[in-house]
């Protein structure tokens, strides 16, 4: 029988790793592309509308002649009432990481940003309800301290609000464009 040299002939194994390498490079190029941007729905309107709702309800009274920005300033009028540590971090979390990156959200439509805003509602409501049930005990860091007022219209909304702004994020950060979906099915399929 005739022996056929193998040293001349391309590795058919080597050629198939080479294109299927191509392949999933261009399917994670496209994906990472189209995973960078946010999908432009009612998810995403909404979630600017509360975040600028969101923005404006600082100005209302967060308790008794305190308002969201005094609290977030810890202003004479925040210690005078003895606003709690919860009230102050459920308005540093809304001011801080669901208004400003919400507002960076919108302007960018970058998911990371969505992403951020998103966690930070998640717990930003935890701590509001923490704060509501603290001013409704009545009872302030100090039992002596008179006059200790009860949680104002700004907190129930700001918490309603971020609440709702949770949601809405929640909608913003997992959808997925048609495009998305696309490169998904194509990579499970091998193409």
């Amino acid at each position: 029988m005739h022996h056929v040299s193998t040293d001349d002939r391309p590795d058919p194994i080597e050629g198939i790793m080479e294109v299927t390498e191509a392949a999933e490079s261009d399917i994670r190029d496209k994906d990472r592309a189209l995973g960078r941007t946010l999908v432009i729905g009612r998810a995403y309107l909404v979630s600017a509308v509360l975040v600028v709702l969101l923005a404006a309800s600082l100005a209302f009274p967060h308790s008794d002649g305190v308002r969201g920005f005094d609290v977030l300033f810890f202003t004479e009028v925040a210690q005078q009432q003895q606003t709690s540590l919860p009230s102050f971090v459920f308005v540093l979390l809304c001011s801080v990481g669901s208004i400003l990156f919400g507002g960076i959200m919108v302007m960018t439509q970058k998911w990371w940003a969505a992403a951020i805003a998103w966690g930070s509602s998640c717990v930003a409501v935890v701590y509001g309800m923490l704060a509501i049930w603290l001013r409704q005990s009545g009872r302030g860091p100090n039992p002596d301290f008179e006059g200790f007022g009860g949680p104002g219209i700004g907190i129930y909304l700001s918490v309603i609000l971020v609440l709702a702004l949770a949601l809405a994020l929640a909608g913003v950060v997992w959808a997925r464009v048609p495009e998305q979906r696309s490169v998904e099915e194509s990579a499970r399929e091998g193409h």
